[in-house]
Order: C-alpha cells, then structure tokens, then sequence
C-alpha cells in the first residue's frame, strides 16, 4: 500500500506539469486526502496492534482535550463580555467626569459672582456711613437692597452648584469603584 502511494505521487508530480492551476488545487487536494487515509490507516493498524487498552486512554484524552477547548471558550465569553463591560464604564466614567468638570466651572463661575456682590455691597455699606445728603443716601440704600436681592439669587444658585458637584463627584467616585471592579474580574477570569 505504501509503496503504491509513493508512486502515485511520483506520477502526480509529472502530471502536475501539465496542468492548469484549478486542476492543480484539485490535484494537491487528492494526494493531501490520500496522504490523510495512508496516516490513519497507518495509526489505526498501530490501534489495533496495541489492543483496546490504548484506545481507552485515547479515548479518555479525546475527552480531556474537549473539555480544555470548552472551559477555553468559556474564559474567552467571559473576557469578551467583561471587554464590552469595561467599555461601556470608561465610557460612563469620561461622560460623569466631563459633567463634574462642567458642574465645577459653574460653582467657580457661581462664588465668583457670589463674591463680586459682596465686595460691591460693601463698598456701598462704605459710601453709606459717609454720605449725608437724602438723595444720595436713598439712590445708595435702593442699590443696596437691589444687590442683597441679587445676591441672594446668586448664593441660591452657588448652593445649587455645589450640590450638583457633590453628586458628580460622588457619582464619579461609584463609577470608578465599577471599573475597578470590572478591572478586578478580568484580572480573576485571565488567571484561571
């Protein structure tokens, strides 16, 4: 038998000369299929020889080797799912971390408003205490009132500012506990 298929190698390879390149796919393909039966013809008389002990133990890493691609495939579902996971939180984190820089903006923008109506508050207070005629005093004293109104809505919203910052950095702060997380998983899921 094995002689024969050396032969018929040898012959292949003169006709192979001879051929146009999809007979020659067509060709190749015959001799790796002929290549492939000779082996396990080869192996399985090899099988036999050694007696059913062997193909036990055959048997028995068949199986082994299944459940190694299986428990693979499952680490890399695992991996692949904890992937979009950390994706998805690194996007939540940039969009969290960009409304916290926002929302701080707005508290500087806030205390310095807040800020400026008190130093213009006291330099009116100042004025005041040195300004004696009636008309004067009552336009001073009606931008007084009109500033503390003022900044009273101004402290409003500077306390609204900072409320929102405290949330976005606390919401920061779970948000990065996630992906710490997720991080921690990986790490676990890899070394399995």
């Amino acid at each position: 038998m094995e002689e024969e298929s050396f032969l018929l190698v040898v012959n292949l390879f003169y006709v192979e000369e001879s051929m146009g390149a999809s007979s020659k796919k067509v060709l190749w393909l015959g001799v790796t299929i002929l290549a492939v039966g000779c082996i396990a013809a080869v192996r399985a008389q090899e099988n036999e020889a050694l007696g059913p002990g062997s193909l036990t133990a055959l048997t028995e890493e068949v199986r082994q080797l299944r459940h190694a691609v299986e428990e693979s495939m499952r680490t890399q579902t695992q991996t692949q799912a904890l992937g979009v996971n950390l994706s998805a939180q690194q996007s939540r984190i940039i969009q969290v971390s960009g409304q916290l820089d926002s929302a701080q903006r707005d508290l500087n923008a806030a205390s310095e408003r807040s800020q400026a109506m008190a130093t213009r508050m006291a330099r009116i207070e100042d004025m005041l205490s040195r300004v004696t005629e009636p008309p004067e005093r009552t336009a001073l004293e009606n931008e007084n009132r009109a500033i503390s109104l003022e900044r009273k809505r101004f402290s409003w919203q500077e306390q609204q500012a900072r409320n929102r910052e405290a949330e976005l950095s606390q919401s920061l702060q779970l948000e990065n506990d996630r992906w710490t997380d997720l991080i921690a998983r990986l790490e676990q899921v890899i070394k399995r």
